[in-house]
């Protein structure tokens, strides 16, 4: 049998990311919301392409991300940097969740974003750790 090519992997994950809904985090205290930003870095690294083992390691995921969103008690990691958005400096706060979920009991991590004080919190990233 033959193994689907990175392509079809990456389309039948973008449908699935794409009906995934805001999620109320209690570890942040707020919803955290998708937008094609949050998928795209999964296969993206600014402007270069994942190679293609990072990416499937990364994608394979999405089903994850919204149990280890609600699974997280507490954020184990904060960290705030100054960046350029939409051509201005602003402050960027990450947030990384972590959380034992699946049926292999693997440890993944979800990384949010917020830019600003008031902005919401978006999905970055996952990844097994």
């Amino acid at each position: 049998m033959d193994q689907p090519s990175t392509k079809d992997l990456i389309a039948k994950y973008r449908a699935e990311y794409r009906k995934l809904t805001p999620v109320h985090s209690t570890a942040i205290g707020e919803k955290v919301h998708f937008n094609m930003q949050g998928f795209k870095h999964l296969i993206f690294k600014g402007k270069h392409r994942r190679p293609n083992k990072a990416l499937l390691n990364r994608i394979v995921l999405v089903p994850l991300i919204v149990p280890v969103i609600k699974n997280c008690n507490e954020e184990v990691e904060i960290r705030i940097r100054r960046e350029t958005v939409d051509g201005k400096q602003v402050r960027v706060t990450y947030y990384a969740l972590e959380a034992v979920i699946g049926k292999n009991k693997c440890r993944v991590r979800v990384i949010t974003r917020k830019v600003g004080e008031k902005g919401k919190h978006y999905f970055q990233s996952v990844m097994k750790y």
